[in-house]
C-alpha cells in the first residue's frame, strides 16, 4: 500500500524509541485487528491526523481519518527511518 515508497520485500528499520506521531512521517503501528501496518501520518488542517498509504490510489487504499482523541489509541511501535531491499 506504500508503493512507490516501499516494495514489497524490502527491510526496514523502525526506532522504536520515536513513538510520538509526527507530521508527514512514516510509522510502524497496529491497526485495530493487531496487525502490523506501515503509514505516514499527517496532521489535518482540522487538528485531527490522517493515517495515509503512499500509494496514489485512493479508491484501494484511502486515507483514515482521526481525532487527536482517536489517535491517542493507536499503538505506534516506532518511526520508519531507513529502508532497504535486493536488487
Amino acid at each position: 500500500s506504500n508503493w512507490p515508497t516501499l516494495s514489497d520485500g524490502e527491510v526496514l528499520l523502525v526506532d522504536v524509541s520515536r513513538r510520538d506521531p509526527g507530521n508527514g512521517n512514516m510509522y510502524a503501528m497496529y491497526d485495530p485487528d493487531s496487525e502490523i501496518i506501515i503509514k505516514r501520518l499527517i496532521r489535518d488542517l482540522s487538528g485531527g491526523w490522517l493515517i495515509r498509504s503512499d500509494n496514489q490510489d485512493k479508491m484501494r487504499y484511502p486515507d483514515m481519518p482521526i481525532s487527536d482523541q482517536g489517535m491517542q489509541q493507536v499503538e505506534i511501535i516506532g518511526r520508519v527511518v531507513w529502508r532497504g531491499g535486493g536488487i
